[in-house]
């Protein structure tokens, strides 16, 4: 059971990297975001792909020691 709830915390962030890379992006858009993103972007973005590229293979891990 824990496996399982693991592996959904892990999906849980690789979806707010992925959040946070179209944000970046400026292709999701708020009010109040418009001057943090004029501010931080270039470091939102390169923490965004990380974030991402880390929960990819955390997840192929997870799913592989599932599997085994």
């Amino acid at each position: 059971m824990t496996t399982y709830l693991g592996l959904f915390f892990e999906v849980l962030f690789l979806l707010a990297g992925v959040y946070l890379y179209l944000f970046s992006r400026g292709l999701i858009k708020t009010k109040q975001g418009a001057s943090f993103l004029n501010d931080n972007k270039t470091l939102l973005r390169f923490g965004s792909l990380a974030l991402i590229a880390i929960m990819l293979i955390n997840i192929g891990l997870h799913i592989r020691d599932i599997l085994t």
